[in-house]
């Protein structure tokens, strides 16, 4: 069996993350790419079967450390639900916005992607999927709290609200401490409003 060359995927992933980060998923050309890394378009195909493989294949790690923080955030919630404590609610929303912005920074050019440049990919249901999720858990966590009905569509705009905000911060591009300040700016407003929220509903 040939042994792989990493070195190779390193240059094509080098050369497809450029290629995406300028054009989207969707402009973005497989022969541009093979041209970026110096290799022809059939050595590319020898490695990824499509541009949507290679584009999932730059995007793969954020989706896995998602994942892997997930369960978690899941428990702060819970453990936040039981104290029935507005304060323990927000700490736990702080805890989960830390673990996003630990992503975000440490994958910046990826959550770009991902968030910005998917549009016409496989991901982008993915995407979709992960927001419709998000809603829907928020929207149970919040029932379960509540001493009032919740608006569900109102609670859906919301976290839509707040993920147009990441992703706006994303396409500006900024430096690593622009990109800090925006988030905690974003998330200080956006605590307001929740602390708020929460003192209405659990009265």
């Amino acid at each position: 069996m040939a042994i792989r060359n990493h070195s190779l995927d390193d240059k094509i992933i080098e050369a497809a993350t450029t290629e995406f980060l300028e054009f989207g998923f969707q402009g973005a050309s497989l022969r541009r790419i093979a041209k970026r890394a110096n290799l022809s378009t059939g050595a590319l195909y020898t490695r990824y079967e499509n541009k949507d493989a290679l584009f999932c294949s730059i995007v793969k790690d954020i989706l896995s450390e998602i994942s892997h923080e997930f369960e978690p955030l899941q428990k702060g919630y819970m453990d936040a639900q039981k104290s029935n404590s507005v304060d323990a609610i927000l700490e736990a929303i702080r805890q989960e916005e830390r673990v996003y912005q630990k992503i975000l920074l440490k994958y910046y050019d990826q959550c770009v992607l991902f968030f910005c440049q998917s549009d016409g990919s496989s991901l982008q249901a993915k995407l979709e999927e992960f927001m419709a999720y998000k809603a829907k858990e928020t929207v149970a966590f919040l029932e379960n709290i509540s001493k009032k009905e919740v608006n569900a569509d109102g609670v859906e705009i919301l976290l839509l609200q707040q993920f147009y905000c990441y992703r706006a911060i994303l396409q500006k591009r900024l430096s690593k401490e622009q990109t800090t300040a925006c988030l905690k700016m974003v998330e200080n407003f956006q605590e307001a409003g929740w602390k708020a929220f929460f003192r209405q509903i659990m009265k």
